[in-house]
């Protein structure tokens, strides 16, 4: 089986029939195709993609005009093209090629793995700089921000010398769990 997947990601792209347009140049190349046309214009939100999905199988065609009617990211891209391959399903992104097990479909394969790796690990280094930056700065503390003071904390230690943990709690909002972690740093004179 043959199934095309069309989707707009705007209203204006739905009222200019771009919908139709895929349709048709998905028809032009594979005439007895099935066609999936999305309703919803959220990428989150693809029940007919996710039906299709259902229903392919082993030997089956995936068909849409470009990489973005299916994805909202290489990595994305990367994860729904390699699932497809798992199952034996060859994709063909038309503006691109088939995705098949040829030599040229194994290469296009490869090259998306390839970017998506290159896109990962300019995230990791953008991360890094920016911590690097951070850490230059005054103050800098890395993790989570306290919720509370230690002033606040310290508070709430002395406080358990005549109330029990829970009554701390529902006085100070800070958590016995949260409590019983600055006793134990209090006492390693941490705090």
């Amino acid at each position: 089986m043959i199934y095309g997947y069309c989707r707009a990601t705007t209203s204006k792209q739905i009222e200019s029939g771009y919908l139709e347009e895929q349709e048709s140049a998905i028809t032009d190349r594979y005439y007895n195709s099935y066609i999936f046309k999305e309703e919803s214009l959220d990428i989150n939100i693809k029940p007919e993609f996710n039906k299709l999905i259902s229903k392919i199988k082993s030997e089956d065609i995936f068909v849409v005009t470009s990489l973005d009617r299916f994805s909202k990211s290489i990595s994305d891209a990367f994860d729904t093209i390699n699932e497809l391959r798992n199952k034996g399903v060859f994709v063909h992104i038309l503006n691109i090629g088939l995705f098949d097990n040829s030599v040229l479909g194994n290469i296009l394969f490869d090259t998306i793995s390839a970017i998506n790796q290159f896109e990962k690990a300019l995230l990791v280094e953008r991360i890094q700089s920016g911590k690097n930056k951070a850490k230059k700065t005054e103050g800098f503390r890395e993790g989570r921000p306290k919720k509370y003071t230690d002033e606040q904390i310290q508070e709430a230690l002395d406080m358990l010398s005549t109330l029990s943990y829970k009554k701390v709690e529902e006085i100070t909002g800070i958590s016995k769990s949260t409590l019983i972690r600055a006793k134990k740093d209090a006492g390693k004179g941490i705090l």
